[in-house]
């Protein structure tokens, strides 16, 4: 499901279209996007870098993270959490002759778990459970 959020990193606020996806096992964001969006913010490294698998098969490495406040403005919701970042993640790709934009923020299902908030494929929204409201 895409939504757009609000995020804040390092008291920096940036609107980002989200994808909230129960198949990703953490929540990332590309660096350029990153650097965009916020400018220049301290990314905490990983001791060393982790290889991961995008849903659509991409390899990429997580090199580091951000503590950010995920806002869902819809809902009145606030999430904070840890952002994973990888420079390997691009903003665009070409399907079909196609060029398709990509998020610029992956929601993953621990982030989603964590804060209770649910994929109604039915509604074709998120529903929050959670009781984190602004």
């Amino acid at each position: 499901m895409w939504k757009t959020v609000k995020v804040i990193v390092e008291g920096k606020e940036a609107k980002l279209n989200a994808l909230f996806d129960s198949g990703s096992r953490f929540t990332v964001m590309g660096y350029t996007t990153l650097r965009d969006r916020f400018g220049e913010v301290s990314i905490k490294l990983l001791p060393k870098p982790i290889e991961a698998v995008l849903i659509n098969g991409q390899k990429v490495k997580i090199y580091g993270f951000v503590d950010s406040m995920i806002i869902i403005e819809e809902y009145d919701y606030i999430i904070a959490d840890r952002i994973y970042i990888s420079k390997d993640i691009v903003k665009e790709v070409v399907v079909q002759g196609r060029i398709v934009r990509l998020p610029d923020l992956i929601i993953g299902a621990p982030t989603m778990e964590t804060w209770g908030i649910e994929l109604s494929l039915e509604k074709g929204d998120i529903i929050v459970r959670g009781s984190f409201i602004l």
